[in-house]
This record gives structure tokens, sequence and C-alpha cells, in this order.
């Protein structure tokens, strides 16, 4: 049967020429650390006019890095189910394959199996009919050690020889957790990024540095000589007292209500309320937290941290136990959620093999590493020694 017109030249990610079709199996070896920069004219707009109805609706990655792309283009050749839509990035293009229950296994190779790099492999299986004890669920395989030296040629210097290969096959078919293989729930790979917010502390100290700092500000440049001379006389006969952080605020909208400030046309924006803050402002860890008009802290942004809470973890226990042992004024900001699921913290994936197969390697000891160095001075005196009596 002739088949060669079902081979098409052209860009895969620009244009499809198998669109509308679906088929049983598919593998491909999409380039490592391609740029997509010349698709991604067609890729953004198959992106925003299609959406979920095209190939690229979970997101885009890096333009340094097209492989994702691909990846989502062979997951379009089965039929899926559509979930909702998802925000741009690898990590929800991960998302998007792991919560569909697409992914069947991941398979780390060897390195060196290439001519021209010597990266990390990894052999991604990706299925729509899983068998039943196999939903929910994905396989790692650490295949890394199943290798076969051969004579280099550039980068290439390992290959997978057919025992191995069927070692590999026995391992996925096995489907079982082992030395170099692990069944995991598809959510052990999923994190919350929660917000950790801590309160401003601070308190403003009225000095003549301070007046010094408000002067080189920009937002005092922008004063007409009349506005600064009168925001200086009626500074400088504070000096010395130390006033709480809201002070700024009251202290500035209760002076323009004079009526000097009145005649001279003066005010006081947030703007101008900001630049008294930063001039005079003093952080003080014994301060009380401040707290705004309505009462609520004040964060410091300053001090702004992220947390990634294991998926399958609550995320208040995680607080409890990892974050206020070490920052006791430590809390969560609640408006920080997942856009998809509108729950607290944004969804993550991540895949890291070394989680789950590193194996600890104990350090040398002193004595072998002290007799290296003594070997490598003899080697050194012994050339010296050469070089001298030439």
């Amino acid at each position: 049967r002739d088949l060669s017109k079902n081979i098409r030249q052209g860009s895969t990610l620009s244009n499809d020429q198998f669109a509308d079709e679906r088929f049983h199996y598919c593998l491909s070896n999409p380039p490592f650390g391609k740029k997509w920069e010349k698709d991604k004219k067609a890729v953004d707009t198959e992106h925003k006019e299609k959406g979920e109805l095209g190939r690229f609706g979970p997101g885009l990655p890096k333009i340094s890095d097209g492989s994702m792309l691909f990846l989502m283009h062979l997951a379009s050749k089965l039929e899926l189910p559509i979930n909702g839509g998802a925000a741009s990035g690898e990590s929800e293009i991960r998302r998007w394959l792991l919560e569909n229950d697409l992914v069947g296994a991941i398979i780390a190779l060897p390195t060196d199996l290439f001519f021209r790099t010597n990266i990390a492999t990894y052999l991604w299986i990706l299925s729509n009919k899983k068998l039943e004890e196999r939903k929910g669920k994905v396989q790692l395989s650490n295949a890394t050690s199943l290798w076969t030296p051969i004579k280099n040629e550039g980068n290439k210097r390992r290959i997978v020889s057919d025992e191995q290969r069927h070692q590999i096959l026995d391992i996925y078919a096995a489907g079982e957790t082992d030395e170099l293989s692990r069944m995991l729930d598809y959510r052990t790979f999923g994190y919350r990024r929660i917000k950790v917010l801590r309160p401003l502390r601070m308190k403003l100290v009225l000095d003549e540095a301070g007046l010094a700092r408000l002067e080189a500000d920009a937002t005092w440049g922008k004063l007409t000589p009349s506005h600064q001379d009168f925001w200086l006389e009626v500074l400088k006969p504070l000096m010395g007292q130390t006033q709480p952080y809201l002070w700024s605020e009251t202290f500035a909208k209760e002076t323009i209500k004079s009526d000097d400030a009145k005649a001279l046309k003066v005010k006081a924006n947030k703007t101008f309320i900001t630049a008294l803050i930063n001039a005079f402002g003093h952080k003080d860890p014994q301060a009380d937290p401040v707290t705004d008009g309505k009462g609520e802290l004040v964060p410091d942004t300053v001090l702004t941290d992220y947390e990634n809470v294991p998926y399958l973890e609550s995320i208040q226990d995680y607080f409890a136990s990892e974050v206020l042992p070490h920052v006791p004024d430590a809390y969560i900001d609640e408006s920080f959620i997942d856009e998809n699921d509108k729950q607290l913290g944004r969804v993550g994936y991540e895949i890291n093999f070394n989680r789950f197969f590193y194996q600890y390697q104990p350090p040398r000891k002193l004595h072998d590493i002290d007799a290296d160095l003594k070997q490598v001075e003899a080697e050194i005196a012994d050339l010296l020694a050469e070089v001298a009596s030439e």
C-alpha cells in the first residue's frame, strides 16, 4: 500500500497538515531547545482564536524551547476530554496533561545517546485509554543506568542495547514500584503556590536627615517653590518627633485645610504622602504591626515570600509546621488564588526525577583525599626537578 501521500513537508507547529485526523499511536522526537519564533505568529493566533478547541489551548511555553508545543500537538491527535481553560506557561501545560489523565509514563533515558549533545532524554508516553489500575497514576521509570558503551562519535558514547530495551519495556509493562520504577498519583507532582506576607512594622522619625531625603525625592522636585517653602515651614518645627505610620496621611490632609494652604492651593495627594513615608519612615522590628484605615494589616512588600505546598497536603497544616515556627507574624494572602478552581494558592506541576530516585553518595574519606593530594604534590615536584635539571 502506497503511504507516500501521508508524508508532508512543512512546519508541524504553524501548519498542521493532518488537522482533522486522529490516530491510535503517535511517535515524535521533537527538537530539544529549539526556538519557535518562526512559528510564533501562527501559534499565537491558534492559541488566541481557537483556545481549547485548538492544539495550544492550555498555554504557551517560553520562546526558547518549543518541545511542549510538540507534546500538545501529539495530545491533540487523541480524543481528549476538555476541562476548561488554563493560564500560560510550561507548568500549565503539564497541569493540563496530568489532570486530563493523559500521561501514562515518563522514562528517563541515559545521557550521551546523541551525536551533538549529552542532554538528558525523556520518553513521554501519553494515553487516553489507560488500564483501570493505571487511571489517575503516572509511572516514572529510571532507565539512566541501562546503557552500553560504544566508541565515541561526537557526544554519542552510549547506546541502549536490545536486551536493555526489553528490560525497559518489562519495567513499563509491570507497572510496579521498585528500584527503577515508581507508580504515583498524578497529584504527587502538583503544588499550590501561596503568597506569604508579613506585617509592616514602621515608625516615622522626623529629623534633618529625613527632611534631606524628602527634598531629594522626585515628588518634591515637582512642587512649585512656594509649595516647597510652605511644607518646610510646617515640617521644621516638628523635627525631633516620632510618629506612627498613619500620621503622614492625617498630617498632610489636615495641613492643607489651613488658610495659608488654601491661599497657595497646596495639594497632598497619595504620591506626596508616600514621599513623606519614604523620607521619614524607619522600620522597627519591635514596633506594632501597621494597619490601614479598615484595621487590616499593611504588608511589608520587601518581606513578601512564596511557598510551594504539596498538592495533597493541607495548606493550613503546612503553614503551621513549615512557616510559622520561623516567622511567627507571617500570614497568608487570601486573595492569591488559582484562576481555574478559584481556590487558595496557584496550582503548578513539576516532575523531578531526583526527588524520587535520589541515592545518597557519601563523600570520600579525608584520608583518601589527603593521599591523592600528596601524590599530586610528588608528581609536581618530579616535574619541577626535571625542568631544573635541563
